[in-house]
């Protein structure tokens, strides 16, 4: 039995090294490699010829030892020779029957963590060929091939996650771990490995080394689409923004689903008296939205958040005094259930139960220092020997006290002049404070037209004011 399975076995190698040589162009006398499949299998026919040879001598030999008409030196010289060639007929064998040793990249899936940071699961699987038909050889004949030679196994795996860099080339690694370890694939199972991104990147190159090779692969990572949500983070969430004025933050939309979805965009926690508009940057004259759509295939989205700030400060909106508030990507579903959403305001933890993608932002109200002089006459007319006496009024029409508020007058050649007072320490907003000047012109001073220039300077929260000087005109 054993010996028909072994003849039909042969039958069909040789067919089939018939046939590829001839599809091949081996009548033509053409080779192209010595791992080409033809050259494999003619190798092995010459191996199996010489292994039966090896064979034959040596149960001979064996039939001339029980008769003693053998040498002890010959007769394991015979026995060597047959080792030899029925290894060597296995390792012909074996590079016929399997691949190269193989691993592919089943999955490659980004997902945020609980504590908001991105990560990669890879997903491996060893599909080195060759392992069934081994298996087959086995049972055809036991005696030759081992079980324990099956190489079913791929043993020390180490992955790494570079950056892709320009005109194909490799960036620098952006995982940690720096480089993974798999002690152990088997054929057929898989394996995983986490990794944390150090850079926020939508495709990677996977750098896979396992048996003396080293094989890279460019892919585009898929999302995690456990969850119906998008992440929405912001590089600007904190800004400063002077009353009356606006603060724009940049918002980047993630999505981590595949279907196509329509997500909701609002604000809370924000004062009322601050209105907001979300505008989508690549649309025609800044689009403003109120809704986000994640068609087929696209998984991340750009937009702004502008907050316009009113001009005068009140109970909730202080100067000084950060407020803090959230922009959110709401699923529709999600949204109709919070509704309504005006005036209401969320404590942190309902915040975290939110079933939404969120981002914490923050906005600062700053008041602006805002000088301006006023006088009830800016022209005069004196005779010779006079002077000429008036007031103005320094208003803080800005929303931040004024402080170190300096007065000073350029008069021309020879005249003098005096003012009180010349500093005002400090002025809060909406106030004002009367100032006194006079101006001397010398003795015998020409008739005709002379102007004096009033100059100001003030500081608020330690930065330069801009002011305006006021020109006086006198008739002599």
């Amino acid at each position: 039995m054993r010996r028909g399975l072994r003849a039909t076995f042969w039958g069909l190698t040789l067919l089939t090294a018939v046939l590829i040589a001839a599809s091949s162009g081996f009548g033509q006398g053409y080779f192209s490699e010595r791992n080409d499949e033809t050259y494999l299998i003619l190798a092995l026919k010459k191996q199996k010829a010489s292994y039966d040879a090896a064979r034959s001598e040596y149960t001979a030999a064996l039939e001339l030892k029980k008769r003693n008409l053998i040498s002890n030196e010959e007769f394991e010289r015979k026995k060597a020779a047959y080792i030899n060639q029925e290894i060597s007929y296995q390792q012909a064998m074996l590079r016929v029957i399997f691949d190269q040793p193989h691993i592919v990249i089943e999955k490659a899936v980004k997902y945020q963590a609980p504590d908001g940071k991105k990560r990669v699961r890879l997903t491996l699987q060893n599909t080195t060929g060759g392992v069934a038909d081994y298996a087959k050889l086995v049972e055809t004949d036991a005696s030759v091939f081992d079980p324990s030679l099956q190489p079913d196994k791929i043993n020390n795996v180490f992955i790494s996650l570079h950056e892709g860099g320009q005109g194909g080339m490799v960036g620098p690694i952006i995982s940690q771990p720096y480089e993974g370890k798999i002690e152990t694939i088997r054929f057929g199972q898989t394996a995983e490995m986490d990794f944390l991104l150090l850079k926020d990147v939508e495709e990677v190159v996977v750098g896979i080394t396992y048996a003396g090779q080293t094989d890279r692969k460019h892919i585009y990572l898929q999302k995690d689409a456990g969850a119906n949500r998008v992440i929405v983070t912001s590089p600007n969430f904190s800004q400063e923004t002077n009353l009356g004025e606006n603060a724009t933050y940049t918002l980047s939309l993630e999505r981590f689903s595949s279907e196509n979805d329509v997500f909701q965009l609002t604000v809370i926690n924000l004062p009322r008296q601050i209105s907001y508009s979300f505008i989508d940057p690549a649309g025609a004259q800044g689009q403003r939205l109120s809704q986000v759509n994640f068609t087929q295939g696209v998984t991340s989205k750009q937009l702004s958040l502008t907050v316009y700030l009113p001009e005068r400060a009140d109970e909730q909106v202080g100067i000084d005094r950060a407020i803090e508030f959230y922009a959110l990507a709401l699923p529709q579903e999600a949204w109709r259930q919070l509704q309504p959403l005006d005036s209401r305001r969320f404590s942190s933890e309902e915040v975290e139960r939110l079933s939404a993608g969120k981002v914490k932002l923050e906005l600062i109200p700053r008041g602006v220092g805002k000088i301006e002089v006023r006088a009830v006459n800016l022209y005069h007319e004196i005779k010779t020997g006079e002077q000429v006496g008036m007031e103005i009024t320094v208003h803080n029409e800005g929303t931040r006290r004024l402080d170190n508020i300096r007065i000073k007058a350029n008069v021309p050649p020879n005249w003098q002049s005096s003012i009180q007072p010349d500093v005002i320490p400090a002025l809060l907003a909406a106030r004002e404070e009367v100032v006194k000047l006079r101006f001397v012109p010398p003795s015998g001073v020409d008739v005709g037209d002379y102007e004096v220039q009033i100059q100001t300077q003030a500081l608020a929260d330690n930065r330069p004011v801009q002011t305006q000087d006021k020109t006086v005109r006198i008739h002599v």
